[in-house]
């Protein structure tokens, strides 16, 4: 049928009934969302990242580059995670598109401007990190972005007349209309839209679900800090940790698939090593078995 399909997502039609339900229970993502937090032991990634930067002056990895290339092979490797609710119905995304804000300079009065980058399954973190550098030196010499040029004229409306606009955007939403590069341009139509606190040297904060977009994670990445923890073999040590948080919309698959996702993405954040090679693609799970 043709308004079961959308260009960004696949009609899940082989759901348990159970699972089906969820978006008519819960209808928006606030009454949907969990919240997790996450202590990250940065020794292994911290030694990973000095490797990859030697030698390097410019476009040095980050730890915002292992929590994207986590994602991005977590999302690859579980696709029962990356999912996303749209007019009542769970669809199995297309592709892995993550989003995050930059601004075009440090500073309280420069612009900000969302990102949305689409990856795939098999990047490594290298490719991951060539894709940001490109992204965030374009948005960085670009006079505007789209982003700013169509809030800026919607903002100089009459607000009756943007509130109209925004609720037709919502109809069309729900019954599958909105055109392709409207989805494609817009950040909160993403699998994860990513806060990197730490890099102004603030802690991770719990933070919303949009009801905008078909976003079902956000996930915040708070600075680097030492902290006193317990080894594996019993001793106090003080090691360097990264605190984070993840907001999560329930309804697209249940709390175990979750856990095992939010394990998978701390684990390959904690040990990169394994992002640096692609995964087979022959051993990578079919998003579409349910379809």
């Amino acid at each position: 049928m043709p308004l079961m399909s959308r260009s960004d997502g696949v009609y899940l039609s082989k759901l348990p009934g159970f699972r089906k339900m969820f978006p008519f229970l819960m209808p928006t993502r606030t009454e949907a969302y969990m919240h997790h937090d996450q202590l990250l032991r940065m020794k292994k990634t911290l030694q990973v990242l000095d490797e990859l930067n030697t030698g390097r002056t410019e476009r040095r990895y980050t730890i915002f580059h292992v929590v994207l290339a986590a994602a991005v092979r977590s999302f690859a490797m579980r696709p029962d995670a990356h999912r996303f609710v749209a007019g009542r119905r769970i669809y199995q995304r297309r592709h892995i598109e993550l989003s995050f804000v930059t601004k075009k300079e440090l500073t309280d009065t420069a612009a900000e401007t969302n990102v949305k980058l689409r990856f795939e399954p098999t990047d490594t973190l290298p490719q991951v990190a060539e894709r940001v550098w490109a992204a965030v030196s374009d948005t960085k010499t670009s006079k505007s972005s789209k982003d700013e040029d169509i809030t800026d004229t919607l903002t100089r409306l009459p607000r009756f007349l943007t509130r109209l606009i925004m609720w037709g955007w919502k109809v069309l939403d729900y019954f599958n209309l909105l055109p392709a590069s409207e989805i494609k341009g817009d950040a909160l139509y993403c699998s994860a839209y990513f806060a990197n606190l730490g890099s102004i040297g603030l802690k991770a904060v719990q933070h919303h679900l949009f009801e905008w977009g078909t976003c079902p994670f956000f996930v915040v990445i708070g600075k680097l800090k030492k902290e006193v923890l317990v080894s594996d073999d019993g001793q106090i040590v003080v090691e360097d940790v990264v605190t984070s948080t993840f907001t999560l919309d329930e309804r697209i698959t249940d709390g175990v698939s979750y856990a095992r996702v939010i394990g998978m993405v701390s684990n390959f954040i904690e040990d990169p090593t394994r992002l640096l090679e692609p995964p087979d693609p022959a051993a990578l799970p079919d998003p579409f078995a349910l379809v």
